[in-house]
């Protein structure tokens, strides 16, 4: 991949579910190292177009590039290559109830990474812990766990294969505001720490502020507008400011 090629590249991406029209003709580019965090109303489509840069949704046309290659050109092995290089956190954590917090960290390691010792496993499994302050709840289970540590755990589950791309639904919904500034804290260190580039989805306009490069306002399938938080905190438009209030 050249180095100055977009991380992600998105031309004309259009998707359907029977006569709704979710996304009507998405532009959109990530640069390395930077973060873009997506803003628009509950059932936009914003959900939609993560799940399509990871392959879990296909478009019905347009161009889907993620590190250079076409992910719908892509067979199973080749787009689960690319999928080791891309974190997801979910809105809701997606842990795995059964499993322990080591188990749940261990379990990418093991889909991926099979020929890693157990002592490697382990060392890895330590380090995404140490990342996000939770060493102690290694062998807890998610039910033990309050939502801000279940948050914590899930993005150290993401950051463990050292992604070049991460992807965040909704990091600090449901979260007391204490909890999701140390939440937003710690995406700007992990993202300093392992030079990741992001896009996050969020209605946390405290979150938007501090960890965008940029931000695009998904609105009737399209981006409507961008800019920075303050470029788009300032705009007369109605309907950005109504995001700002």
């Amino acid at each position: 991949m050249d180095t100055n090629e977009p991380i992600i590249e998105i031309s004309h991406l259009k998707k359907s579910f029977g006569d709704n029209q979710v996304l009507k003709g998405i532009d959109f580019t990530l640069s390395k190292n930077e973060t873009v965090v997506v803003l628009g109303k509950s059932g936009c489509g914003k959900s939609i177009l993560i799940k399509c840069i990871v392959g879990l949704v296909k478009p019905d046309s347009g161009l889907l590039k993620v590190l250079g290659k076409n992910i719908f050109e892509l067979n199973q092995h080749q787009l689960d290559m690319i999928r080791e290089k891309i974190g997801f956190v979910f809105q809701n954590s997606a842990l795995y109830d059964s499993m322990t917090v080591r188990e749940n960290l261990e379990f990418p390691l093991r889909k991926h990474n099979k020929k890693k010792s157990l002592a490697e496993v382990n060392e890895l499994v330590k380090e995404a812990l140490i990342n996000v302050g939770l060493l102690d709840a290694i062998n807890m289970m998610p039910s033990e766990l309050s939502g801000g540590m279940r948050k914590r755990v899930g993005l150290a589950r993401s950051l463990i294969l050292k992604p070049e791309i991460m992807l965040y639904d909704e990091p600090t919904t449901g979260l007391d505001p204490i909890t999701a500034k140390e939440i937003t804290g710690l995406m700007l260190k992990m993202q300093k720490k392992y030079n990741i580039s992001s896009i996050v989805i969020s209605h946390d306009m405290t979150c938007a502020r501090l960890t965008a490069n940029r931000m695009l306002v998904l609105i009737d399938g399209i981006f409507y507008a961008q800019g920075t938080f303050d470029e788009l905190q300032k705009s007369p438009d109605e309907k950005i400011h109504a995001f700002f209030e």
